[in-house]
């Protein structure tokens, strides 16, 4: 792959295990980072790790008001890539998340996500230049997502969104590519956690993803689905009955919220 000097990538949910290996292969190739995350402990590592080639911003994008203060504040420096990488999670019986939760995943999935996207994308329209990724979820994909139905409603709007953006921005010379990971060996909730028996097969690491992330952006290509089997189980998917897929999800979503209780 070939280097991007004085290249910016600026990345949401920087201090996440997928947004910190994503700041490790963008920077062995060259490209100056944006992180954008809220732990203050994690980015002033990362910024002792990788020193001139990042600049740390700790904001929490679930704010509007700390959103417009932030894009105020680098309003002079050209973003050549966004990922938009910031998200969160709820599992649970529908009853038991509370409207404040779901409201936060809202605003942090969506909202945040919508007005960066809207943003950074003028600007390249006007350079005529640029590439936006948009980190959603394999969950994107499936009708409805049981004990994690917030969740999975934010993430098909991601795609929804991002599939729509990338058919209008063909010929305008700007990059539009959607990231759907399946399950991944992070903090996120009920991930942490050891990954045993059939898991192996499909369970992903933060390093799998953002390599395949890179591998696939850098050739172009519009969507990317980390992991063989997610690849096949993507594609099988539509053939199966919609109430067998929540059947299916359910059990899942089931086995991941014991071990959140643990």
């Amino acid at each position: 792959m070939k280097g991007k000097d004085n290249m910016n990538v600026l990345i949401t949910g920087a201090t996440g295990g997928i947004g910190q290996a994503l700041i490790e292969v963008f920077y062995k190739n060259n490209w100056n980072i944006l992180a954008v995350g809220r732990n203050k402990k994690i980015l002033a590592e990362l910024k002792l790790k990788y020193e001139d080639k990042i600049e740390i911003y700790s904001r929490d994008i679930e704010k509007k008001e700390e959103i417009e203060k932030f894009l105020q504040e680098i309003e002079n420096i050209e973003i050549n890539l966004l990922i938009n990488g910031a998200g969160i999670g709820e599992i649970g019986e529908f009853e038991n998340i509370s409207l404040i939760e779901e409201q936060r995943m809202i605003d942090i999935n969506i909202q945040a996500l919508l007005t960066l996207t809207k943003h950074f994308y003028k600007k390249m329209l006007e350079r005529k230049e640029g590439g936006i990724i948009n980190i959603s979820s394999t969950a994107g994909f499936q009708v409805g997502g049981p004990l994690m139905c917030g969740y999975y409603a934010t993430k098909a709007y991601v795609n929804s969104l991002t599939f729509g953006l990338i058919e209008e921005s063909r010929g305008k010379n700007i990059k539009i590519m959607l990231l759907c990971p399946g399950p991944t060996a992070t903090n996120f909730k009920g991930m942490k956690r050891e990954i045993v028996g059939v898991e192996k097969f499909y369970v992903t690491t933060p390093e799998e993803v953002a390599n395949q992330c890179y591998k696939d952006y850098i050739s172009g290509k519009n969507l990317s689905i980390p992991g063989k089997v997610n690849k096949i189980l993507y594609y099988l998917n539509r053939f199966i009955p919609w109430k067998i897929q929540l059947k299916n999800i359910e059990k899942i979503q089931r086995k991941k919220q014991k071990e959140t209780l643990k």
